[in-house]
């Protein structure tokens, strides 16, 4: 074989090296943002269907103590005006802290969900 030949034969098998290595690269980064958005969409459901669980019990709860506070107070206005109260107090409260309490922990729990590598090699 001449050495023209013998060049474009290696070339030939190293472009289908690269090409198996590139498509292969693909494939793996596919998988790994199936993955990612898998776990991140399974996540977001719990915490939606919690949320919606949580609200109905913390409903029925709030209910509860404006009965119990109607009792202790013997006027139904106190006892619930007494529970609106609170819940005002609470929503101020999570309004002016939301940045620390809701914000910040949010973007971080996202962009580390999207950015762990688990020890993989990329």
């Amino acid at each position: 074989m001449q050495p023209k030949e013998e060049l474009l034969e290696q070339l030939g098998e190293s472009y289908g090296y690269v090409n198996r290595l590139v498509e292969k690269k693909i494939e793996y980064y596919k998988l790994s943002a199936a993955e990612t958005s898998a776990g991140v969409i399974s996540g977001l459901i719990t915490a939606v269907i919690l949320a919606v669980i949580g609200i109905i019990t913390l409903i029925f709860a709030l209910i509860t103590l404006g009965f119990a506070l109607v009792n202790a107070f013997d006027n139904s206005v106190y006892g619930f005006g007494l529970v609106t109260l609170i819940l005002l107090i609470i929503f101020v409260l999570v309004l002016v802290l939301r940045k620390a309490l809701i914000i910040n922990p949010t973007v971080s729990k996202v962009i580390s969900a999207f950015f762990a590598h688990d020890g993989k090699e990329v």
